[in-house]
């Protein structure tokens, strides 16, 4: 979930750590395992083999979904987004006044998701950044986009 970790004159931080997509990714990867091993000492190879596809999704899966993501807001209008996946860290600063956000929604039946989306203005168009990589049903994003919202406006308030 997106949470404000910091927020002084100086700074203001927001991150996001997918813990449960985490633990989920990381359970299922232990079941996998699991699985495999049962049928190795049973002699099943086509379950084994199913186990082993299973584990090696769930690694892939953890490769491309588990994103570490953080935004620093600064006073002088600088905002830098930075990433962490399995390669390491990838920074982007935006210039001031180029960056502002907005809530994307998810509706499925009678359920309502939300994620906070980075909306960076440019001279090609607006580029919409997801900040986080899934949906989820807490208030968390609102809080997130309001308060960067806040900020462009203060920030845009100093400059002009």
């Amino acid at each position: 979930m997106a949470r404000i970790v910091q927020d002084t004159p100086d700074e203001i931080v927001i991150e996001d750590r997918p813990w449960l997509l985490g633990l989920i990714l990381a359970s299922t990867t232990i079941g996998s395992v699991a699985l495999f091993f049962h049928a190795w000492d049973n002699s099943f190879w086509g379950l084994g083999a199913v186990s082993a596809l299973m584990t090696l999704g769930t690694f892939y899966s953890i490769n491309l979904v588990i994103k570490l993501s953080r935004l620093s807001l600064h006073p002088d209008g600088r905002a830098v987004l930075s990433v962490r996946d399995h390669k390491g860290w990838t920074d982007r600063e935006f210039v001031p006044g180029s960056l502002r956000a907005g809530l994307e929604t998810n509706r499925m039946s009678d359920t309502e998701t939300t994620r906070a989306v980075l909306l960076i203005d440019s001279a090609s168009g607006v580029e919409r950044v997801p900040f986080t990589a899934y949906f989820s049903s807490s208030s968390s994003a609102e809080a997130a986009v309001r308060r960067i919202n806040e900020w462009r406006r203060s920030e845009t308030a100093r400059v002009f």
